[in-house]
């Protein structure tokens, strides 16, 4: 495979944080926005840009906003171009970082930008895809939710009309490495990409390949705690060397425990542990809404299984109403969720997120143990642990703190 992938492990804390200060910022807005019926899928790029020919990557669907004009950033110039695309959340965001200066790259007119792709039934690739464009597809047309999840399946696809998995995320890499070429007025010099901790080399190689179909330099992979330990650090709080951190990383599913070392070259990764369960929260939240709002009979409560087409169509609208109603409870006291018709809208507190992830949270003591005894370590050698919360479930971070003994710092 063309580029080996670099890792930022065996160096200087202060050199990891060379490739990690650039690194995207925690936002609590990182989610994939909803397309309303007055919304337009078309192919887009950067205006006055070309994108580098590729078969199957020659458009990409974007969200047209009626309003307000699309933002603009100040383009850099003069010095290397260094690209960061965060692969380990549930929304894809880069900034690009120059002689010290870092701003984020507007994906077509966006700070974030929904993972999933589309795909022709010639093999054409649409990038920038949420969940709910995907059910105005064609039918001819196949839809990859998150293609970075799917790297551990075969690289090469039997058949050419159907891109594999490493051609998918290359098409979603060059997408975002044109429109940071186009910001900046330069080509890019210098790559990173933030990962999953459970990913190995087989993963890792499948993203150095991606890179390189994507014309984009070999990059630095950086797991997603280090990443987020490093940003930590450049809050204020800071772990003296030997020292070990807990970063809970609860904005994706499964929610992953990792359990990082502080040493003189850089974070060692002593274990990890996901919490486990057949349903993601959001698919909790909506079992317990339909639960608590119809009769045992009511088919909605079939809807939530997704038995049939008509059925998942539903199911996947009303898991776009919780995600955003999540989010909101993040700044508010109560907010609504839309139900299929002929339901009427729900309006759901922050107790009945809590009631609903109860799985989840029932699983945080013991998880902890496992993990800290795998890491052969006590909370005692704990010096901070850092939590990226799922929106809306506030709750974690008091189960976290019973659990360890140490107040989380909680990085929106």
């Amino acid at each position: 495979m063309d580029g080996d992938p670099r890792t930022v492990f065996g160096q200087s804390v202060a050199s990891v944080r060379g490739h990690l200060r650039h690194l995207p910022l925690p936002a609590a807005d990182r989610q994939s926005l909803p397309i309303h019926e007055d919304q337009r899928l078309r192919p887009s790029q950067p205006e006055g840009f070309s994108p580098f020919a590729h078969r199957g990557s020659r458009a990409s669907i974007t969200v047209d906003n009626a309003s307000p004009p699309r933002a603009r950033l100040p383009l850099m110039v003069n010095g290397d171009a260094r690209l960061s695309i965060d692969l380990s959340s549930s929304a894809i965001a880069a900034t690009v970082s120059r002689q010290g200066t870092r701003v984020p790259i507007l994906i077509d007119g966006r700070l974030v930008m929904p993972p999933g792709v589309a795909i022709g039934p010639a093999g054409d690739l649409y990038v920038g895809v949420d969940a709910t464009a995907a059910r105005s597809l064609p039918a001819d047309h196949r839809f990859v939710n998150h293609p970075a999840d799917h790297l551990a399946s075969p690289s090469q696809a039997p058949d050419p009309a159907r891109p594999g998995p490493v051609d998918v995320l290359a098409a979603v890499m060059r997408h975002v490495g044109n429109h940071a070429a186009h910001q900046v007025g330069q080509p890019i010099t210098d790559l990173t990409v933030t990962i999953p901790p459970a990913w190995g080399p087989r993963r890792r190689a499948h993203v150095s390949d991606a890179a390189a179909r994507a014309g984009l330099p070999p990059p630095a992979l950086v797991t997603a705690p280090a990443a987020l330990a490093a940003y930590t650090t450049t809050l204020g709080p800071t772990t003296p060397e030997n020292a070990c951190v807990l970063v809970c990383q609860a904005d994706h599913h499964p929610p992953t425990l990792t359990v990082l070392q502080t040493v003189s070259d850089g974070y060692r990764e002593l274990a990890t542990q996901q919490l486990h369960g057949s349903h993601n929260l959001d698919d909790l939240i909506a079992r317990h809404v339909v639960a608590t709002v119809t009769a045992g009979h009511d088919p909605l409560r079939a809807n939530v299984d997704h038995t049939d087409t008509i059925a998942a169509e539903e199911h996947g609208a009303l898991l776009e109403s919780i995600r955003t109603a999540r989010h909101q409870l993040g700044q508010q006291e109560r907010a609504p969720v839309m139900l299929p018709t002929p339901h009427q809208p729900v309006v759901i507190n922050r107790d009945d997120i809590t009631t609903a992830a109860q799985p989840f949270l029932d699983q945080v003591p013991d998880a902890v143990g496992h993990l800290l005894d795998a890491a052969d370590v006590g909370t005692e050698h704990l010096a901070a642990v850092i939590v990226r919360p799922a929106p809306g479930v506030p709750a974690l971070t008091d189960r976290l703190t019973a659990a360890t003994r140490v107040t989380p710092t909680v990085v929106d």
